[in-house]
């Protein structure tokens, strides 16, 4: 792998019994890149994602982390080498605060002055100083999001894996959320699943279209918003 991917997979295939899931994917990102997969629902991308994550380890093929076989680790290892994960299960302590629950993240591997600086610069950058002293069950679905990312960034890494952040957004918090993402991609490369496609319009620079378990396409996102072939199995009139 060349030094410049931060993260690659070589020929992962993922079977369920006689089902085959993913098949043979090879995929390539760039330090500092920011990706979207796409797909229609079994394509694939959550079950390569899981993969990702270290929730599921493949059947075959091999997943690549700066350079290094991660290949079936665990995602609290992943975790460690540097990689932000956001699942759509909410990672929160609902009796903690704002604060408290990013510190924490910042505490895994900073000092208690370093945590406390971090925690107040993610605030800052989130614009969450209002709720900072709330505690996270008491805030409504755009702000727990906004918090479950400021966990990420509190951990500094170096990537980051998003499933669907969009979801359940009302249009000024998908505007925020946009925002949010691009700052995230000034520290980080980014891989998003995602199904809001005004979103991935948004902050996609590069589009991975899954479809039955391989990669269909990968190319600017307007030229896979113009495929034929992607508009056929996907996108529709959604595009």
């Amino acid at each position: 792998m060349r030094a410049d991917a931060i993260l690659e997979t070589r020929a992962v295939t993922m079977r369920f019994g006689g089902v085959t899931a993913l098949e043979n994917v090879d995929f390539r990102l760039e330090n500092d890149e920011l990706r979207c997969l796409i797909g229609p629902n079994g394509a694939g991308k959550s079950t390569f994602f899981k993969c990702l994550t270290g929730l599921l380890k493949p059947s075959e093929g091999s997943i690549y982390l700066q350079g290094e076989d991660c290949t079936g680790i665990h995602p609290h290892a992943i975790a460690r080498r540097g990689v932000g994960i956001k699942t759509q299960v909410p990672s929160v302590m609902n009796t903690l605060t704002a604060h408290e629950n990013i510190w924490l993240s910042a505490r895994q591997a900073q000092s208690s002055c370093e945590a406390n600086r971090t925690t107040e610069e993610v605030l800052e950058r989130l614009e969450l100083q209002d709720i900072a002293t709330d505690e996270v069950a008491t805030l409504a679905h755009g702000k727990r999001q906004l918090v479950e990312l400021g966990i990420v960034m509190a951990g500094r890494p170096a990537l980051v894996l998003l499933d669907e952040p969009a979801a359940g957004l009302t249009g000024e918090e998908v505007e925020r959320m946009i925002e949010v993402i691009h700052e995230l991609n000034r520290d980080a490369a980014l891989v998003i699943v995602e199904h809001d496609m005004h979103f991935v319009r948004s902050i996609a620079q590069t589009v991975t279209v899954f479809h039955q378990g391989r990669v269909l396409t990968e190319a600017p996102v307007e030229a896979v918003m113009a495929d034929p072939a992607v508009r056929d199995v996907y996108l529709g009139k959604r595009a």
